[in-house]
């Protein structure tokens, strides 16, 4: 098996208020309100062509119907991998539907998992009874029969604070013969808190100086920003560092031209900007998927400096394909 590719309610009770005897009289609401009102889940509305999770869209032209569940708390049992410490663990599962009238090979999802306002990755776990997405492009691949449904238990698990924040996954169905154009994006919450007002990220762009912009900072165009800039120890006597990229898609609906993680890191120290590290290919080349309209993807880098060199600020560009779109500098934080 591969690894599985991978945030309710907001209650408001109104209450009957009584005086007491020998006491005032409390105000009293209209006799209309006087009962308690029911619990209402929180709704979101989501940009156009994005799906929640629980519906069901159809790709390849039709030959499969993909259906998704919501997620579901669960407890992890001692034989789950992948699961970090002290992380919140929840399963989903995704339906696969031939629609054709002929045995196919079962799609590989390629599902990019993300949570929160930054689109920070969600890590993917297998357990008993989550066996996470089966290697569809391989000589034995799973096979549906016409009209059949393969379904797959995934786990998806987030920081012990993200219970109720938004989990936007995309996916991107492959086949032998590579990726296929099929982009999909579904979001619903994360189990266990209640639903997050600022769920979704709203930036407010610095004014264009013409001059590189401070940590945590955000570009207007193309919406990104690079913050968290921090020492991770030594590395073969080289101080090693780490830093997070955010990149939001302004766009209003899901919709071509997507804006994919593909971009690159290139990390300067020292009044000449001597190159001290390049992060090629997204930050790490750890998740290149698609990013849903009107949300953020949040990657880690790392890099070092060289022996004996010392830093207390540096310069990091990001470019993409070659192209440079942005500068951020600032001092390392502790």
């Amino acid at each position: 098996m591969r690894k599985a590719g991978w945030t309710v309610l907001g209650a408001a009770v109104a209450g009957l208020v009584t005086g007491c005897a020998g006491n005032p009289p409390a105000s009293q609401p209209p006799a209309g309100d006087s009962k308690p009102k029911v619990s209402q889940k929180v709704k979101r509305e989501l940009p156009e062509g994005m799906h929640r999770l629980g519906q069901g869209v159809t790709t390849e032209e039709g030959a499969w119907k993909l259906t998704s569940s919501a997620l579901t708390r669960v407890t992890p049992t001692s034989r789950a991998k992948g699961l970090p410490r002290g992380w919140r663990a929840a399963k989903m599962t995704w339906t696969l539907t031939n629609k054709t009238g002929e045995v196919q090979q079962l799609l590989d999802l390629s599902p990019t998992v993300r949570y929160g306002a930054m689109g920070r990755p969600a890590a993917a776990f297998t357990d008993t009874g989550i066996e996470g997405i089966p290697d569809a492009i391989s000589d034995d691949p799973p096979r549906v029969k016409p009209g059949g449904a393969y379904t797959l238990a995934v786990g998806v698990a987030v920081p012990a604070d993200a219970a109720g924040e938004p989990v936007t996954i995309t996916t991107r169905p492959s086949t032998l013969f590579g990726d296929t154009g099929d982009v999909a994006f579904f979001e619903g919450p994360f189990p266990g808190g209640a639903a997050r007002k600022d769920a979704v990220l709203h930036p407010r762009p610095a004014p264009d100086t013409g001059k590189a912009l401070a940590f945590g900072q955000w570009k207007a165009d193309p919406q990104m920003t690079v913050d968290h800039v921090r020492p991770e120890g030594t590395d073969g006597g080289r101080a090693m560092f780490s830093g997070e990229l955010t990149v939001r898609n302004t766009a209003a609906v899901a919709d071509l031209p997507y804006t994919p993680m593909k971009k690159s890191v290139r990390v300067s120290y020292g009044g000449e900007l001597k190159e001290a590290d390049l992060i090629p290919g997204g930050a790490g080349a750890a998740d290149t998927g698609f990013i849903a309209p009107q949300r953020a993807a949040t990657h880690a880098f790392r890099f070092a400096l060289p022996k004996g060199a010392k830093a207390d600020s540096v310069t990091v560009e990001v470019t993409d394909l070659g192209t440079a779109e942005a500068a951020f500098e600032g001092k390392i934080a502790d």
